[in-house]
């Protein structure tokens, strides 16, 4: 009977270079064998040799010490990492060959295999617990690695944009940030049965700073950029504030862990010293019920008018009848009034000449820079880095990388690592849709483990059903009888 599994080792007939090799399908030709990209370097140079197979069996690893080959290595889970990278890719470890690790992010990692136990030059990795040790290749390297994350963690600085972090309810914070950057803060909790606003104020300018949300969920992980968040306004502010107001009913709170906020500084429209700093104001509030984002309560409609007032046809302002003439005088012939968003300009002011109306939309604004900014977030055609879907607009753009894009960051429930849900978009299977996991998990959770109740062989993605059939099962046991002993 074939062991199991099945190892070899592959050596370079011309230097003597070995490699040791599992088998990961049986699908090439009779009397062929492809080797992995990963195996070449260390068996095959570009001349191509003879090289001979043979079959060998190696012990189960119990520990491994690895050394990072460049400085800086700084990920947020290397267990989970190393575990998927394991298990997907490696039967062997073969010593003082190089491990590479693909990051959840797109990263390359790669590290120098040192030591074994037991002690060999190969292990197998199949279906063994492994101790991992990863140390720095020397002392300078161990230094620069600490200097890189010690840089990752300082405070802004008085010319930069601020570090961000905790945001609390009753408490705003000031900050400030370059064009084209962003500041992130986290809001880890809030009254969830009451609307919540969240606002930017006191800007240094208004049409620059834009607020983008995301909230953090094991089916959404990425920070909020501009072309990847949930709730978004990049509207020009309103009476120097710009707020988004989130209701408790919304979908996209369901399980969320905490609330991602970015301030994001519009390169379109910062001032012409670009890398002046915008300062800002955030603050974050339940709000009223009933109040919608964009909406605020309107208190004028109950007042009630003198009869002694007026109501100018040119600005719309209510002056006394007595002074209507002289000022009806002065208004028309200094002021101006847009005729569609019933704003009053001073004649000939630079506002005036600058204000636009877009002709596909009922945004407008008061510079130039304001209607290039629209035009790039709302009309400009967008590839999603992702998958090969072009969205109309930026804000599609985000819609699709927070909703379907395979390349889309998910918490998975079964490898406990930060991965893209994968999937084709356009043709979701149906098992994925019945199911309710992305495709990602669905073939993540067809590895099985075993029942601790039953000693069942389960797959994973299967064992929340499988444990409802016990607990079905302990339903329908009749109730043991009690003891007649009063004492018992």
């Amino acid at each position: 009977q074939l062991p199991n599994p099945l190892m070899f080792r592959l050596v370079n007939q011309k230097n003597g270079n070995a490699v040791y090799a599992g088998i990961r399908e049986f699908s090439a030709e009779e009397g062929e064998i492809a080797l992995g990209p990963d195996m070449l370097p260390d068996s095959l140079p570009e001349t191509q040799p003879r090289v001979t197979v043979h079959a060998k069996q190696l012990p189960k690893g119990i520990y491994v010490r690895l050394r990072p080959l460049e400085a800086g290595y700084d990920p947020d889970n290397w267990k989970s990492l190393l575990e998927r990278q394991l298990r997907e890719s490696y039967t062997t470890l073969t010593k003082d060959t190089v491990l590479a690790v693909r990051g959840v992010k797109g990263e390359h990692f790669k590290f120098l295999v040192d030591k074994f136990l037991p002690e060999g030059d190969g292990i197998c990795v199949v279906d063994t617990d492994l101790e991992v040790d990863i140390e720095a290749l020397n002392e300078e390297q161990a230094r620069e690695t600490l200097r890189q994350i010690m840089a990752k963690a300082q405070p802004g600085t008085a010319n930069g944009s601020s570090r961000g972090g905790e945001l609390d309810i009753w408490k705003p914070v000031a900050g400030q940030v370059l064009p084209g950057e962003y500041v992130d803060y986290e809001l880890p909790s809030w009254d969830r049965t009451r609307p919540l606003t969240i606002t930017l104020s006191e800007m240094s300018s208004p049409d620059a700073v834009d607020l983008l949300i995301s909230p953090k969920s094991t089916r959404q992980r990425a920070k909020p950029r501009d072309s990847e968040h949930v709730f978004g306004s990049f509207t020009p502010a309103e009476d120097g504030t710009n707020s988004i107001t989130i209701q408790p009913t919304n979908v996209e709170l369901e399980n969320a862990e905490m609330l991602l906020i970015s301030v994001y500084g519009h390169p379109l429209t910062a001032s012409l010293d670009g890398t002046a700093p915008l300062s800002f104001r955030l603050s974050a509030k339940a709000a009223l019920e009933g109040v919608s984002q964009g909406m605020p309560v309107d208190l004028a409609n109950g007042v009630t008018r003198s009869s002694d007032e007026e109501q100018c046809k040119n600005c719309l302002q209510w002056v006394p009848k007595r002074t209507m003439v002289l000022h009806q005088n002065f208004c028309l012939r200094n002021n101006t009034v847009c005729p569609k968003c019933k704003h009053v300009f001073k004649k000939g002011s630079p506002e005036w000449h600058a204000h636009w109306h877009c002709e596909y939309d009922d945004a407008f604004g008061d510079s130039p820079a304001s209607k290039a900014k629209h035009d790039n977030i709302r009309h400009s055609e967008c590839q999603c880095p992702a998958c090969d879907f072009t969205a109309p607009s930026l804000v599609e753009l985000a819609l699709h990388r927070t909703s379907v894009c395979p390349g889309k960051l998910i918490l998975c429930q079964f490898c406990h690592l930060e991965v893209p849900q994968e999937g084709d978009p356009l043709n979701p299977s149906a098992e994925t849709i019945l199911s309710g996991l992305t495709a990602h998990e669905l073939a993540d959770g067809a590895r099985t483990t075993d029942c601790h109740l039953c000693s069942k062989i389960v797959r994973m993605r299967d064992m929340t059903a499988h444990m409802k059939h016990h607990e079905l099962d302990k339903v329908s046991r009749p109730k043991p009888d009690i003891c007649r002993n009063a004492n018992c």
